[in-house]
């Protein structure tokens, strides 16, 4: 059975998802919509959209990403973009990579551990300098507070 998340109806006198987009959004922007009867957001940046909620047992309906998992999604995708980019740059070659992340179940993050997986048969002190380079210019690991405890871990694969 497939879930889906009420459609989103906006507070008297705020913008619907649909006047967001035409007003706002964009690069580097986002605009979120919620109602009263859900946990549920409706986010769009540009032409862009996409849902957060919550499982059903926090009063959602489990239809999309909590927001800490959907941040988890995008720390990982941050630092595969940003280890692609240092890898071109440094023309290191790359066969692929894919990352996981996790933080803790209940209340504020305190950590996260994420597993960053890299094929390559460049030498091994190259692609772990690229890969500490592309942590350094992942924008979305920037966002962490000193207060979570973030720990990375590199495993080389070859190609």
């Amino acid at each position: 059975m497939e879930k889906t998340a009420t459609p989103v109806t906006p507070i008297p006198g705020e913008l619907s998802a649909e006047e967001s987009t035409q007003s706002a959004g964009g690069f580097r922007h986002a605009v979120a919509v919620t109602s009263a009867d859900s946990v549920a957001v409706q986010v769009t940046a540009g032409q862009l959209a996409w849902t957060l909620d919550e499982p059903e047992a926090l009063g959602g309906h489990g239809a999309a990403p909590d927001p800490v998992t959907s941040f988890l999604g995008t720390l990982c995708g941050c630092l595969l973009i940003s280890l692609q980019i240092t890898a071109k740059a440094r023309r290191v070659p790359l066969a692929g990579a894919s990352a996981s992340a996790q933080a803790n179940e209940k209340g504020f993050i305190k950590t996260i551990d994420v597993a960053l997986t890299v094929r390559s048969d460049a030498p091994e002190e190259q692609v772990r300098t690229i890969v500490e380079r592309a942590e350094k210019g992942c924008y979305i690991r920037g966002l962490l507070k000193e207060s979570i405890a973030y720990r990375l871990d590199v495993t080389i694969l070859p190609a």
